[in-house]
């Protein structure tokens, strides 16, 4: 309606009129703004140690450092009165540096294990790593010239694997726990271990006797 209208463009000339007012009033007194509101000593903010400002670069590692000095993880499952829960890691390859998609995954579980630590079950995540395959191979053959890549044996070819594996998986770790992650990371899993593949080997070996 004309009569909506007209008090709309009223209200918008006012707002201008003022912003420009207090520009041009700013800019005379060397870009200070006098703060003539009835309101400003009617505010009152609470007085407190605690930082206004989450400052996340700074206090993140030093949560993370208590955690860990404190063993808040450990301290929660040995409280914990309900029954275990237990979950295993679905293993990421060890061939190079976390991405986006490792972070959604780690924290989606990190969500999990901490939602049963808080209603009182002893929650235990089991970090683990997919230490095979040709992912792994890749990346090795990448970081080698041409020359190297021509005297590979098989074997040789599979200790460059494992070294760069294990290192990939030390580096992989730290940063799952600079995400905030909680979990027995000095008890992991790795494809690689002897034991592991000889748990492998009965399996299969059951499988094929019946």
């Amino acid at each position: 309606p004309p009569l909506v209208l007209r008090s709309q463009r009223k209200w918008w000339s006012r707002i201008v009129t003022r912003a420009a007012a207090t520009s041009s009033g700013g800019k005379k007194n060397g870009g200070k703004k006098k703060d003539d509101s009835p309101y400003k000593d009617t505010v009152l903010l609470p007085s407190t140690d605690f930082s206004m400002r989450a400052n996340s670069k700074t206090r993140e590692p030093e949560l993370q450092t208590w955690w860990r000095s404190e063993g808040i993880y450990e301290q929660l499952n040995k409280e914990a009165q309900r029954e275990n829960f237990t979950l295993h890691d679905g293993p990421p390859y060890a061939n190079g540096q976390l991405h986006l998609g490792h972070a959604m995954n780690k924290v989606l579980k990190d969500i999990i294990v901490k939602y049963k630590l808080l209603k009182g079950h002893r929650a235990n995540f089991i970090p683990g790593w997919d230490c095979h395959g040709l992912p792994i191979e890749l990346k090795v053959l990448q970081s080698l010239k041409s020359k190297e890549r021509k005297g590979l044996t098989p074997m040789s070819m599979r200790g460059k694997a494992r070294d760069f594996a294990l290192k990939t998986i030390e580096e992989q770790a730290t940063q799952f726990k600079r995400y905030g992650v909680w979990g027995d990371f000095e008890n992991r899993y790795q494809t690689l271990d002897a034991e592991y593949e000889a748990r492998q080997l009965e399996v299969f070996g059951k499988m094929f006797m019946e």
